[in-house]
């Protein structure tokens, strides 16, 4: 991920860990009260660990533990390849991280999927890794690219469609259910695989293929995408995947 891609992602889960503390200094963040107070040694009350590793699953990627509560992940990308990816006809959904609040995870949309507008009941910010693809809203349509972010509110229908021949690699912030860890949200990704798969089989539309050639979608796509002719015929193939 280029820096200024890093950056931005950064400063996004700042900022929602922000709005989500109202009580927390406005200059910097952090709590104050006696129980986050660092002992001699600047650490905080916990008892201090060495970094490790935490080897992949099926269920989660591998991270670093650096510090308590403190996790990361070196490379988005290559967690997204993991086995814990689980695939959809909405897309190929990865868990990455779960915070006290939040949880990150990625949703790789493959060539020529279709997801038509629906709301979702939490809200979420939503960044382009990689690739292109459409998203819709109340009938307005825009070309999301590498480096794009937005965000939805609670209940708002949006709309996902990968019109370009790339695909598109999405990072998603939204709130953690409660109790939510790796082990649920991939189980979760599994029931709504299965969940989807059966109204794919009953006729819901996951695929531009499934569309009416009139459909405003296509008549977008092919505006900005040349050659979308060809990708709605490939895009048979991933939904017998």
């Amino acid at each position: 991920m280029h820096t200024k891609h890093l950056l931005l992602t950064l400063s996004v889960l700042a900022l929602a860990a922000c709005a989500t503390h109202p009580e927390r200094n406005d200059d910097h963040g952090h709590s104050h009260g006696s129980e986050a107070m660092p002992d001699a040694d600047g650490h905080s009350g916990s008892k201090v660990q060495d970094a490790r590793l935490v080897d992949a699953t099926h269920d989660a990627p591998a991270y670093i533990q650096l510090a308590n509560n403190v996790e990361i992940i070196e490379d988005v990308a290559e967690a997204m390849q993991n086995a814990s990816s689980t695939f959809t006809h909405e897309g190929f959904f990865g868990p990455l991280l779960f915070g006290e609040e939040l949880r990150a995870y990625t949703l790789r949309l493959e060539p020529g999927m279709f997801l038509s507008e629906h709301p979702h009941p939490t809200e979420s910010i939503v960044y382009t890794m990689a690739g292109r693809w459409v998203l819709s809203s109340e009938g307005k349509r825009q070309v999301m690219q590498a480096g794009s972010i937005f965000h939805f509110g609670s209940n708002m229908p949006t709309g996902w469609e990968a019109a370009f021949p790339e695909g598109a690699e999405i990072l998603i912030f939204k709130k953690k259910r409660e109790g939510e860890n790796y082990r649920s949200f991939t189980d979760g990704m599994h029931a709504l695989a299965a969940d989807l798969d059966r109204q794919y089989n009953e006729g819901e539309t996951f695929y531009y293929h499934q569309l009416d050639a009139d459909h405003p979608a296509i008549a977008f796509a092919r505006q900005h995408n040349p050659e979308f002719d060809q990708l709605v015929e490939a895009s048979r193939t991933v939904s017998v995947e």
